[in-house]
């Protein structure tokens, strides 16, 4: 059995469980699950779920939403079961391939779709073949957009986290069927640029495009900026 780690998000909010050499959360899941405007009664996917924690993030911040996770990994979704158990958490999670249909999920649409998918195509290298799965792009990007949308519901939110360099093909597959696009530049520090960028958009609607101002996550010093401290250790969204 691999040995795990017990680790806190969102300042003591969160607790996860996950392994200590495979596949671990980053802060990345907590800045894509900030984006996502979830309220009480509303129903989310998560897909490339892996142990959960961009659900137990958006529980936290908002009981009594319903989260379910797809998986593909078995290992990551009994560990993500484990985390939903420990934090309370009314979550499900199912096992599949997001290259192909998922049966349990045929005709199933949510409020909010989320996802922190894997970002890299070129050959990563990890020691661990569980972290190389959860980081490496196997599936398309555009196939993994169109399950993102298929489970989406009209008037729904579509949230993502992925490669700045990667928005110029992202946007060119949401075009057209995802409106009120708003882009948030991660920086590392001010005018940095950085790697990462969020994406937040709504089904069918017609709103512009907006790029908003960068988040910034760290002061000139290396400190946490305000911004960041309010989302990594207090849940705040943007």
């Amino acid at each position: 059995m691999q040995e795990t780690t017990l680790d806190a998000f969102l300042g003591g909010q969160v607790h996860l469980k996950q392994f200590k050499n495979g596949y671990r959360a980053t802060s990345d899941s907590v800045l894509v699950s900030a984006a996502v405007p979830i309220r009480s009664g509303q129903t989310v996917l998560d897909v490339g779920a892996g142990t959960g924690i961009i659900g137990l993030c958006l529980n936290a911040r908002c009981p009594g939403v319903a989260v379910t996770g797809v998986e593909l990994q078995a290992d990551l979704i009994a560990l993500g079961q484990e985390n939903a158990l420990l934090n309370h958490a009314p979550m499900r999670f199912v096992q599949g391939d997001v290259s192909s249909r998922v049966p349990e999920l045929l005709g199933v649409q949510f409020h909010h779709v989320v996802t922190n998918p894997p970002f890299y195509t070129e050959d990563f290298q990890r020691r661990n073949t569980q972290s190389a799965a959860a980081f490496t792009q196997v599936c398309p990007l555009a196939r993994w957009i169109d399950f993102c949308l298929r489970h989406l519901r009209a008037k729904g939110t579509f949230c993502m986290i992925h490669r700045t360099e990667s928005l110029p093909e992202i946007l060119s597959l949401l075009n057209g069927r995802i409106g009120a696009l708003e882009v948030f530049p991660i920086e590392p520090k001010q005018g940095v640029p950085g790697k990462r960028i969020v994406i937040r958009g709504v089904m069918g609607s017609k709103k512009p495009f907006i790029l908003r101002s960068a988040l910034v996550m760290h002061e000139s010093d290396d400190s946490r900026s305000a911004v960041a401290e309010g989302i990594l250790r207090f849940g705040q969204t943007y």
